[in-house]
């Protein structure tokens, strides 16, 4: 006998329809039992990436070189697009890692309730441990983010820097020393 089966897979609520062999009178087949463990298992450490997706990316700076090259007009055109653009990257910055704070938040959440749950011991820790390593990832992501951030910043502080020692441009929009 065949029954069609619609499994939801999260986050994205795409259903799967499979025709499946009832072979066990209490439950599903031991394939399609095995391909939802090796579904959840495979979902697990991707779990953030999935939610939150890839970090943006990050604008274009002028190098300090290209700054002084340019005509002073172009100069403070690049500067300002570059703050700009830098400006813009930074809100979509922070709005990837409200998610993956989001995503950590919840994870230590599922690990919480999983060890206060009824669940056989061994169960837990493989639950528990999947967690903690979507956990460690969000992490990662998120200090990856912070690095890539600082890089930006550091290239435009030197671009501005370049900007600023030219003798042929306004210096009143530069920095006090």
């Amino acid at each position: 006998m065949r029954k069609s089966i619609c499994i939801f897979i999260l986050p994205n609520s795409m259903c799967f329809h499979a025709a499946v062999d009832l072979v066990i009178r209490r439950g599903l087949s031991v394939r399609l039992r095995l391909a939802i463990a090796l579904l959840m298992a495979a979902t697990g450490a991707a779990a953030a990436q999935e939610m939150c997706g890839d970090p943006p990316l990050a604008p274009a700076i002028p190098s300090a070189a290209e700054i002084r090259a340019k005509t002073p007009a172009d100069a403070a055109a690049a500067r300002h697009s570059a703050f700009a653009d830098i400006r813009r990257w930074q809100g979509s910055l922070k709005s990837y890692r409200d998610c993956l704070n989001a995503t950590i938040t919840t994870d230590k959440r599922k690990a919480g309730e999983l060890l206060r749950s009824d669940k056989a011991e061994k169960d837990k820790k493989e639950d528990v441990a999947k967690l903690d390593d979507e956990i460690a990832a969000s992490n990662h992501a998120y200090d990856v983010s912070v690095d890539q951030e600082e890089r930006v910043v550091n290239e435009f502080h030197a671009a501005q820097v370049a900007y600023c020692m030219r003798r042929d441009v306004d210096i009143s929009t530069c920095p006090k020393s």
